[in-house]
């Protein structure tokens, strides 16, 4: 069995990988200092940033709602933080913060929200929450899709390769707060690891960890609207870090500890998309792939794989 200093390391290695691609891969050397500092610095900024906080918010919505197959993606929060951010661009709404849209956080909040409302009307809570949320995400889709055919009907295309996931377009100024605020987030979750521990053994029991459930439940959905409400701001709508990520953690720890499991799924989703946007860049150069479409390649097997094993009441940790 590898040991916890030893994962972390690899991890280590394999981010700096990662980074060393972002920053290097296919560079055009005779304008290298140019093209670092102008388009690969701020875009390898963003991906550390918006991949960590993808990850960590899967974790995070995996372990208060109880549910392996939660994630920002899967539940319907990024694309009401997509609805949310282009409502209030497109009716010159002002909540820009450092260039990220802060719409965004609300049209997140809302429909997490709503879901959790649908969900305890539901007698099969557990199993209706991703069917709940992938009915959420394409409501709000057809609503965007709508909203803007009619408010900007010249900006579809455009609209719908940002919605793909798109870090070409972040400012240094917005990646970099959008970083210091995923780290402050996650630092917030790992020091109250503890108390997300206790949600495993189930809602019954949290209460008798000392761990008040509904307050711990209510400010980790603000924290992770909030997270998942910039990250889509910033690069639209990337799936399946949020569940790729943690599964993967889960599995080279043998642990559900949150303690090592969030700065683990931290540096791996920021590792992972990091590596994802470089291939995005280069697999057609000079043309881009959206990174949320390299994501979802193989993000979307594994979805399946571990909605059937979950049917089949396989263990997922």
């Amino acid at each position: 069995m590898i040991s916890i200093k030893r994962i972390y390391i690899y991890s280590a290695v394999f981010l700096l990988v990662a980074v060393l691609l972002s920053l290097f891969l296919r560079l055009d050397f005779s304008n290298a200092s140019l093209i670092l500092k102008e388009l690969r610095f701020p875009r390898l900024i963003a991906a550390l940033a918006v991949g960590g906080a993808l990850a960590v918010s899967g974790v995070v919505m995996q372990t208060v709602l109880s549910n392996p197959l939660a994630e920002p993606y899967t539940l319907g929060i990024a694309s009401g933080a997509a609805l949310g951010a282009a409502i209030s661009t497109t009716v010159g709404l002002k909540l820009s913060f450092f260039g990220l849209n802060g719409g965004a956080v609300i049209g997140s909040f809302l429909i997490l929200m709503l879901l959790l409302k649908l969900v305890m009307r539901s007698s099969r809570q557990n199993d209706s929450m991703i069917l709940l949320g992938v009915m959420l995400s394409l409501t709000c889709a057809s609503l965007l899709a709508v909203w803007m055919a009619l408010a900007d009907p010249l900006g579809v295309q455009s609209i719908t390769f940002w919605l793909l996931g798109d870090l070409s377009r972040v400012e240094l100024k917005a990646a970099i707060a959008l970083l210091i605020l995923t780290l402050v987030v996650s630092a917030y979750f790992w020091v109250f690891s503890k108390k997300l521990d206790a949600f495993i053994f189930g809602e019954n029991l949290v209460e008798s960890f000392g761990v008040s459930y509904e307050q711990t439940q209510k400010i980790a959905i603000l924290f992770v609207s909030i997270l998942v409400g910039f990250c889509v701001s910033a690069a639209g709508m990337i799936g399946f870090i949020g569940l790729i990520v943690p599964h993967l953690a889960r599995r080279v720890l043998r642990t559900s500890k949150h303690f090592h499991l969030i700065p683990l799924s931290l540096m791996g989703g920021a590792a992972v998309l990091t590596l994802s946007d470089a291939l995005a860049r280069s697999i057609s150069e000079p043309h881009e792939l959206p990174v949320g479409a390299v994501t979802a390649l193989v993000g979307a097997p594994l979805f399946i794989f571990i909605f059937m094993k979950q049917k089949k009441g396989g263990a997922l940790s």
